[in-house]
This record gives C-alpha cells, structure tokens and sequence, in this order.
C-alpha cells in the first residue's frame, strides 16, 4: 500500500500503546492480540494518537532525525502499511 502526502493516519480505534513495567518494553494492545513493537515503531505510532497526515508525519520524522524524506518514506510506508493490513493504524481522507 502507498500512501499520499495527505492521506490522514491514525491509530485505530480500540488500540492503545502502553509501557508494560512487567516486560520493561512497550506494548500494542489491540482487540484480542497484543504486539512487542520495536522502538522505532512505538515513536511513529506516539505521533499518530490524532490522525496526522502522512506527509507531515514524515517530513517531521526526516528533520528530528536529520534523515533524508525519501528514505524515512519508505520505511514508515513499510510499517505503516502493514500496521493497516492488520488493522492497527487507519487511514482517512484517502486520496483518489
């Protein structure tokens, strides 16, 4: 799946990310699963609490990170992309 500049992702509803003080890792709780995401993950899917355009989601990733935008798309399309199949992040306003 791409992604358009602005195509809105957002966790899905009825999943949560939590540190778990048991594991001392974080952990995505979604209904009837729960996933160990890596740290990368868990600092992509922090910034998608409210729906967030992918564009911007990776324009601000690229500067904090001081990473080229066509480098940081491509990864964050990857695991977004199977976060959405899975149905853990949503899109909105997709474009056509």
């Amino acid at each position: 799946m791409s992604f358009a500049r602005d195509d809105r992702l957002a966790i899905a509803r009825g999943v949560r990310v939590r540190f778990d003080p048991v594991r001392n890792c974080h952990v995505l709780l979604a209904p009837e699963r729960v996933l160990f995401p890596c740290p990368t993950s868990v600092e992509i899917l922090g910034r998608l609490a409210e729906p967030r355009p992918f564009g911007e989601l990776v324009a601000g990733l690229a500067a904090e990170f001081d990473a080229p935008e066509e480098e940081i798309a491509r990864d964050v399309e990857a695991l977004l992309s199977d976060l959405v199949a899975q149905r853990v992040v949503r899109v909105e306003g997709r474009s056509a």
